[in-house]
């Protein structure tokens, strides 16, 4: 019975042993080599062209042609056809206003009277001794019309003639008549162009005291857009240039032009104004306008959105499955978006710029 146990250890012994010396046999299992996950890429595919450059700009529009309307008279204001009220229209030509001149023109009326009567006491005396003048002061005579604007007097042949008539003191009184007319006239203000007011200070039956603002007339249809364009973005420019602008807050597109570009730099932003003409009747003055700047300059090149270009001359690109930065030139900069150039045709743009490094494996997805 002993026997037998200690013959069965042997034999279980004896198979542990022959286990494990097949075991040590067998090689041991590859361990699977740890690989990065290719990272999955949005990206955009270069395809170059010619770009024509636009510049945005925005700014207020003023009136083109704007006038503040002063009184060089004094006397009380006359009720017109139509009143000098803000919002009113004129057309070119219509009385804006018109102020008494009773007195003026009593004046005038009576300094006319004074040279018909001194040429008519004169012409004895030229008939015999100036002869030739005769019929040109005769024929001025005739022709005196004492409510028609004074016609310029004749010209004397000789200084001898001259003088007589100065001596005559025709020729003071003619002068005096001259300006009493063109006082006259500005009794009168009329519309210098088709325009509304845009201010009214006074009313009919008021008293008007010479250099006195009576109101601000304006043409409601032209105006200027004057806007900031940085300094590099001038030499795109040229007078005549087209410019596509809109409003935040009035629905509309306006087709405006390039019209002035000033010569002077803000030293503080570096920036210089530029003027842009726009016709239309339901602009109002005060209203900010923005848009773009057609140029006549065209770059071959790509635009692409503003946040892919890094450190103002870089983008990542794919290449056989890594990324890569890449030297690019910028050539123009706008709010959102870059026209570059150096990048070939096919070329693969990375959308996204954040949590990336060179030499990352990554897998486009288009």
């Amino acid at each position: 019975m002993r026997k037998s146990i200690i013959i069965g250890i042997i034999v279980l012994l004896a198979g542990l042993s022959f286990s494990f010396v097949l075991a040590s046999m067998k090689e041991p299992p590859e361990r699977k080599a740890k690989t990065e996950d290719a990272l999955l890429l949005p990206v955009m595919e270069i395809e170059n062209s010619d770009i024509t450059t636009e510049i945005e700009v925005i700014g207020k529009i003023t009136a083109k042609e704007k006038i503040d309307i002063y009184a060089e008279v004094s006397g009380v204001l006359k009720k017109s056809d139509k009143e000098f009220l803000e919002g009113v229209s004129f057309n070119k030509g219509e009385t804006l206003l018109s102020v008494n001149s009773d007195e003026t023109y009593m004046s005038l009326m009576s300094r006319r009277s004074s040279l018909l009567n001194l040429v008519t006491q004169v012409l004895p005396d030229l008939k015999f001794d100036y002869p030739q003048s005769y019929d040109q002061w005769l024929n001025y005579l005739d022709q005196f019309d004492m409510d028609q604007k004074t016609s310029e007097l004749p010209e004397p042949i000789n200084n001898q003639e001259k003088y007589f008539i100065a001596g005559k003191n025709i020729y003071q009184t003619y002068y005096d008549i001259i300006s009493l007319e063109t006082r006259l006239e500005k009794y009168t203000i009329e519309a210098p162009f088709n325009g509304v007011l845009s201010q009214s200070n006074i009313k009919p039956g008021t008293l008007v005291m010479a250099g006195q603002k009576l109101g601000v007339f304006l043409n409601a249809s032209l105006y200027d857009l004057e806007a900031e364009v940085a300094i590099g973005q001038i030499g795109f420019l040229k007078v005549g240039d087209k410019v596509a602008l809109k409003s935040e807050n009035v629905s509309g597109e306006w087709e405006g032009t390039l019209s002035r570009i000033s010569d002077r730099v803000d030293p503080n932003t570096q920036t210089v104004t530029v003027f842009i003409t726009v016709k239309d009747r339901n602009l109002k003055e005060g209203q900010f306008l923005s848009g773009n700047i057609h140029t006549s300059v065209s770059n071959y090149g790509v635009e692409i959105p503003r946040k892919l270009l890094m450190n103002g001359n870089e983008v990542f690109v794919v290449n056989d499955g890594l990324l890569y930065k890449k030297m690019v030139q910028a050539v123009q900069i706008k709010e959102n978006t870059a026209i570059i150039q150096g990048l070939e045709n096919g070329d693969l743009v990375s959308e996204k710029t954040k949590g990336l490094h060179e030499g990352l494996k990554v897998q486009v997805n288009r």
